[in-house]
């Protein structure tokens, strides 16, 4: 089911040194679907289907987002190719989508 891959590429970015010290609550949707919805807090991710995002991120479709959140696809072409729109804090948009850009080191700390 791609909820459970989507949910298991959140956890490696979240906890990635990439994240630096981000502190959000995002939800990811596909079309009126809310696939799931988490909170991050100092590299650690706590999915909580009921919380308040600052942030949504809609897409066509759960297998577009999982290749954009796992990387294999660019986040930023894509959501300037419109498949996929944004709701929220858009400036926090962009900083949470650099967890999900391709080549990013997802290596979780030791």
């Amino acid at each position: 089911m791609p909820s459970l891959d989507l949910e298991s590429q959140l956890v490696c970015r979240t906890q990635a040194p990439i994240n630096g010290d981000i502190h959000a609550r995002m939800a990811i949707a596909a079309g009126d679907v809310r696939l799931t919805a988490f909170a991050i807090a100092g590299g650690a991710v706590t999915f909580d289907s009921t919380l308040d995002p600052d942030v949504t991120f809609v897409f066509h479709s759960a297998e577009t987002a999982l290749a954009i959140l796992s990387g294999t696809d660019d986040p930023i072409a894509a959501f300037l190719d419109g498949r996929f729109r944004s709701d929220g804090h858009l400036p926090l948009a962009f900083v949470l989508l650099g967890l999900f850009r391709p080549g990013a080191d997802i290596t979780p700390p030791p």
